[in-house]
């Protein structure tokens, strides 16, 4: 099983609102730096495996990577060499070896881990191709980590052409065996329609897959599903509990969004735009300069009856985005609703 999150897409967010003619819930989308929060699945590698593009010549070192040669190295009966400045070098090469001999023996979490060391550039030279390498001989022998990332490869174009059509052969064999990630980013493919007709009933299923084994990003994703009715009746109950399971791990576009939820629905069993205030604050705790979460907190105090702290609130967000229309608009409705003295 993959021990590190690759995530193929990079969350895009939305806004719930309620069109003023309709009456229907729907999403403003807008990038997670400007606006408020739905899934729209991802399109861009956000990972904590593969470098990104320095102006530096140095590899770039990943301590998660570093633990998985480290762990490697200790699960052959021996403990991981300490590190010193002189020895370091020595050191790691003794650590690779050993990883090597066990890969090339058809070790699989070796193959994977060796595979992640040259993906990121970890005591080797940073080679993707030589990382497909490795990941292909993991996924060939059936190791859900290896198939998983050897999809995550084909999609994103790291070694290997980008080819949905074989990134969605490689996570739907790892999201069979239960792998959580590839669950995830296989609802994202049938979502947007890549490399198979979208889907959004698919979607659902997997991402309930993923959901259901803990995923932060899984119970995101199919809590926002729950909210839109994308691939799911639209039931603003299912979305509160899934973004509340979200949230409760830290996650911030789930904090944003229930605290949305919980102050603009109008079902009775869901509104509750007190609660809503506490947890749009925890949202800004975690990216106090995110506009679009200070426009969610501004909503909640609103809402919440505070129209002095909604306006306040809204004034940061549109200093940290002063051409966004929307909190404009946002903001000229609080200060008029703000008491006469």
């Amino acid at each position: 099983m993959a021990r590190y999150a690759v995530y193929l897409f990079d969350r895009y967010l939305c806004q719930d609102y309620k069109d003023q003619k309709s009456g229907v819930l729907r999403c403003a989308m807008s990038r997670a730096t400007g606006g408020v929060l739905l899934f729209t699945l991802f399109l861009s590698l956000s990972s904590d495996v593969w470098p990104q593009t320095s102006p530096s010549p140095a590899p770039v070192r990943d301590p998660a990577a570093v633990a998985a040669v480290q762990n490697a190295v200790a699960a052959m009966g021996g403990a991981a060499p300490s590190r010193t400045p002189s020895g370091e070098v020595s050191n790691r090469e003794q650590e690779l070896a050993a990883l090597r001999k066990r890969a090339e023996s058809g070790d699989v979490k070796a193959q994977v881990q060796l595979g992640l060391a040259y993906a990121s550039g970890d005591g080797v030279t940073a080679d993707e191709s030589e990382a497909v390498k490795w990941f292909r001989k993991a996924a060939d022998q059936g190791d859900a980590a290896g198939e998983y990332y050897l999809g995550e490869v084909y999609a994103t174009g790291r070694g290997v052409p980008v080819d949905y059509v074989e990134a969605l052969k490689w996570l739907r064999k790892a999201a069979a065996q239960g792998e959580a990630h590839a669950q995830y980013n296989l609802a994202a493919m049938y979502t947007q329609g890549l490399g198979v007709s979208k889907d959004e009933a698919e979607a659902a299923k997997w991402m309930r897959r993923a959901a259901d084994q803990g995923l932060t990003a899984g119970q995101f994703g199919l809590g926002s599903m729950y909210a839109h009715g994308r691939g799911v009746p639209q039931n603003a109950t299912e979305a509160v509990t899934w973004y509340r399971k979200a949230a409760d791990q830290g996650d911030g576009p789930a904090m944003n969004n229930l605290a949305f939820l919980l102050a603009t629905s109008t079902d009775p069993n869901v509104r509750n735009p007190k609660e809503s205030v506490s947890v749009a604050q925890k949202a800004v705790e975690v990216e106090p300069d995110n506009p679009a979460y200070l426009d969610t907190l501004a909503t909640t105090y609103f809402e919440a009856g505070q129209p002095d702290k909604a306006a306040e609130t809204e004034r940061r967000a549109l200093a940290l985005k002063p051409d966004d229309p929307s909190y404009k608009k946002a903001l000229e409705k609080y200060e008029a609703a703000k008491p006469k003295h």
